[in-house]
């Protein structure tokens, strides 16, 4: 367990003290669950989705869990399928992007990834992502496609009151051939979370991230404010807002998203975002299992 502590610590050490690189691209939002909550997820994630959003979350949660969803935005979209475990997670997304920053490229990306979990203590949980990645660059009729290796990395703090989380996607930050001898990255997206349980059935949870990316529509640094209420028995309302807090324009996006329980273990879930045409608006859903 100490190995472990020891390095995830030197892991932030780097992520906080490396560059970042000119021509980054960061990812549409992965997971329907999620986007209902406008993204305010990183110390929210319990089931298989924390696989994207934080590996450490699942530790907590449900035994297992299998989740297959869609989300589909303005100039992106995110499909999700994955299967997490208390000890072990296994994932595969694929992120399109129509419009990269600075550019009229497309990126299409395809993740497969092995999630492993360490306890360290009862009340802290650190999980990593390992990962292969193919990304297809497009532009002018052409395309390339290269595959590389990555790793994302996570911590939850669990305490009476709720959970502390924080999340680092595409630690290596992935580069990706396009046509002409160009490069474009997947930028490295350090986040943090708080979720609080204002009830047995009511989660309030609020993100920050602590990088900043760089878009089409400029610089980009999200903060995200969700909550998610159980009020019926296999039932599920959540909501949020999230807005840009970099040089940027504010751009605020609202979301709004349920379940419903429609067999046994399963779960439909939906939700739809509105707001600024300079955020993500779009709609998604899909389908949990959880046992």
């Amino acid at each position: 367990m100490r190995a472990t502590a020891s390095a995830a610590t030197l892991s932030l050490a780097l992520v906080f003290g490396a560059s970042v690189p000119a021509r980054a691209q960061p990812e549409p939002p992965v997971g329907v669950r999620a986007a209902g909550m406008a993204g305010a997820f990183t110390a929210v994630a319990d089931d298989a989705s924390a696989t994207f959003w934080n590996p450490a979350g699942l530790a907590s949660g449900a035994f297992f869990s299998l989740v297959l969803d869609r989300n589909t935005l303005d100039t992106r979209s995110a499909t999700l399928l994955a299967l997490g475990t208390p000890p072990l997670g296994l994932s595969y997304y694929r992120t399109a992007t129509d419009d990269l920053s600075g550019s009229s490229d497309s990126l299409v990306t395809h993740h497969a990834g092995i999630t492993v979990l360490q306890s360290v203590g009862d009340r802290l949980a650190v999980g990593a992502t390992l990962k292969a990645v193919r990304g297809v660059v497009s532009a002018a009729g052409a395309s390339v496609s290269t595959t590389k290796f990555d790793t994302d990395i996570g911590l939850i703090t669990t305490g009476s009151l709720g959970r502390i989380g924080l999340s680092v996607r595409n630690l290596i930050e992935p580069d990706f051939a396009a046509p002409g001898g160009e490069t474009v990255a997947l930028q490295r997206r350090v986040r943090a979370g708080i979720a609080v349980n204002v009830s047995r059935r009511t989660t309030a949870a609020a993100d920050f991230d602590v990088t900043t990316a760089t878009t089409r529509r400029g610089e980009w640094r999200e903060a995200a404010l969700g909550i998610e209420a159980n009020p019926l028995k296999r039932a599920w309302l959540r909501g949020g807002v999230r807005w840009n807090t970099a040089a940027g324009p504010a751009a605020p996006v609202g979301a709004v998203g349920a379940s419903v329980g429609v067999y046994g273990s399963t779960m439909a879930d939906a939700q739809v975002s509105f707001g600024s045409d300079n955020g993500d608006r779009g709609w998604g859903v899909g389908l949990r299992f959880l046992f």
